[in-house]
């Protein structure tokens, strides 16, 4: 242990555990960084992170998470150095108000682009919002979407808050961040029809798009989901083979989030 490290560092021994009590421990501090590692915290989402073979690289438990979860505990650790902190310092790193004492930070997987057997795709042009970003992921999974892919301003897929609204399906769906325009003209030679979800003179109904798809593309079909205020960009509309919009009546219009998981029904895989 380094002089740097050792003299921060203040923790008692539990067991054969390490219970940390000092915000200065290093732990704590690379738990508050920002790196390229994303935060999970709780139980559930913890497992499906290590389900999914997302891997640990930091993992800490309040006492009573580990006595709650032990086989979890057990597993971190088999994995890597897993420690013990007090409630003060769950608290201290929790992105949530009342944490379950549960914390690991995980590595990004790097996903590749392969259209070549995709068949669905939702396109986030500057998604901004934690809560609707996490609920298209999980309206993704849910009807059968291969790819979800971001834009650069939009919100990162793996902030704490999109991956509780996503419900763990952040893990499962092979998400792509990037220059829009040029993954939409890897869709485009790859055979997609895109579709731009907007209230616009030219638009169509979801159905009667929903019923072109089948038509006219082999089912291929990515849509692009815009700003929760500001819409689609003009530049990416330009890309656009087709406008669609979801015939509502009583309100000026939907949350994207509520949007999105309409057309992911209407053109997804059911069943």
């Amino acid at each position: 242990m380094t002089g740097l490290i050792h003299a921060t560092f203040v923790a008692e021994r539990h067991g054969h555990n390490l219970m940390i009590t000092s915000k200065q421990n290093h732990l704590i501090r690379a738990f508050r960084a920002s790196d390229d590692l994303f935060l999970v915290e709780g139980a559930k989402l913890v497992k499906e992170a290590l389900e999914a073979g997302f891997l640990p690289k930091l993992a800490a438990f309040g006492e009573s998470a580990r006595n709650e979860h032990p086989e979890l505990f057990a597993r971190l650790s088999g994995i890597i150095e897993t420690s013990l902190i007090t409630p003060y310092l769950a608290e201290y790193i929790a992105d949530t108000k009342n944490p379950q004492g549960i914390f690991a930070k995980f590595e990004r997987k790097r996903n590749f682009v392969d259209f070549g057997e995709a068949r669905r795709v939702i396109i986030l042009d500057r998604v901004q919002d934690p809560g609707n970003a996490g609920a298209i992921i999980r309206s993704c999974e849910a009807f059968g979407f291969d790819f979800i892919i971001r834009s650069n301003d939009s919100v990162d897929f793996y902030n704490p808050k999109v991956i509780r609204a996503s419900a763990g399906s952040v893990f499962r769906l092979t998400e792509l961040q990037g220059e829009l325009h040029e993954l939409i003209g890897k869709l485009k030679r790859s055979g997609f029809l895109v579709l731009a979800s907007v209230l616009d003179d030219d638009a169509v109904p979801l159905k009667k798009a929903a019923e072109e798809v089948s038509a006219v593309c082999d089912g291929k079909v990515a849509v692009i989901i815009g700003n929760e205020g500001k819409g689609i960009s003009a530049e990416m509309l330009a890309f656009c083979d087709r406008k669609l919009y979801i015939p509502i009546k009583g309100a000026e219009s939907l949350n994207a989030g509520v949007a999105a998981g309409i057309i992911c029904y209407e053109l997804g895989v059911k069943g």
